[in-house]
């Protein structure tokens, strides 16, 4: 939802939010204050909201914005009477309830990721739980050494020589056309811990992203920050990794950028949450908790931040 124009007459207001009804963008007014506040509820719609606003406000006279019946109220829009006050008024539009209200939704996309990483990690989490050697333990270890295997981005093969896989560090994989290396790394996680941690954050983070921008704009985005993580890894480190956090890095980035660039757009994230994401970006680096791919975390943060801040210029310069 986006707040795209203000007007401090009703009559203005109104001719304005059946003209979007009629070219179906579902919209809502505020009132706040004697300020009428127009919202447009879905984000491929802002941009034909804006721009007619530039037009509406160059001539709200002009026979586009005028109907041959009388302009219509909003259907979620209540009259109350006050007696001090004029009668035609709106009920306030309780803008923060209906954001909690996205935030608590799971989209289809979040979800999907979510249940890809479960499935995939089932299998070692099986042979953890099997610990002894054995038929359940044999079984599923192989399960996860072949997706293992098939899903990282460099592979690895069988050293005979020290009877153990060796990882290729090479871009082989990549050139004989298995493209698909650049971005499922991260539907691979390596303890129970690793997973939860990065489920958490996906849920919290994704969901608003995906109810706010729509699921095409997020699964896209989540495409670009698994390969812009893994390439920086493999990049700069080289060697195999695993993990959604690169990506997680990058949700967060974008999301802390715009809650504070670009408010109207509804995004937040408390004080605690970022101290917590931050201080385990800096621990990281740090060497405190092992063997981590911070060159993923890095990248992904900074193309989430970097793509934060470019869609709060752009609305905040009038181009959205």
């Amino acid at each position: 939802m986006r707040k795209i124009c203000e007007f401090e007459e009703e009559k203005k207001a109104l001719r304005f939010w059946n003209f979007l009804k009629k070219n179906k963008v579902e919209s809502s007014l505020e009132n706040d204050e004697g300020a009428w506040i127009l919202w447009v509820e879905e984000e491929e719609n802002i941009d034909f909201a804006s721009s007619a606003f530039e037009e509406f406000e160059l001539n709200h006279d002009a026979p586009k914005f005028l109907s041959s019946t009388p302009d219509r109220r909003p259907n979620d829009s209540v009259e109350i009477e006050e007696p001090l006050l004029q009668k035609s008024r709106y009920k306030e539009h309780r803008l923060r309830d209906k954001w909690s209200t996205q935030n608590g939704r799971l989209g289809t996309v979040t979800f999907a990721l979510i249940i890809t990483c479960v499935f995939v990690y089932l299998p070692l989490g099986m042979a953890t739980m099997f610990s002894s050697p054995g038929s359940p333990n044999e079984y599923w270890t192989s399960i996860h050494l072949t997706l293992k295997h098939g899903l990282q981005i460099a592979g690895s093969v069988w050293s005979p020589t020290d009877n153990k896989w060796i990882n290729k560090n090479d871009w082989s994989d990549l050139l004989s056309g298995q493209f698909w290396r650049v971005i499922t790394p991260v539907f691979l996680h390596g303890s129970l811990f690793h997973i939860l941690f990065n489920m958490f954050w996906l849920f919290s983070l994704g969901r608003q992203i995906e109810n706010r921008k729509g699921g095409k704009f997020f699964l896209t985005f989540v495409l670009i920050l698994a390969v812009a993580s893994n390439l920086s890894q493999f990049i700069f480190v080289h060697g195999n990794f695993l993990g959604m956090s690169g990506v997680v890095y990058g949700l967060f980035g974008y999301v802390f950028i715009k809650s504070k660039l670009d408010p109207g757009d509804g995004f937040g994230i408390d004080q605690a949450n970022e101290f917590i994401m931050f201080g385990f970006f800096v621990a990281c680096w740090l060497g405190w908790l092992g063997n981590i791919a911070n060159a993923a975390h890095t990248g992904g943060l900074i193309v989430g931040l970097a793509w934060g801040w470019c869609s709060a210029l752009r609305w905040n310069r009038g181009k959205r």
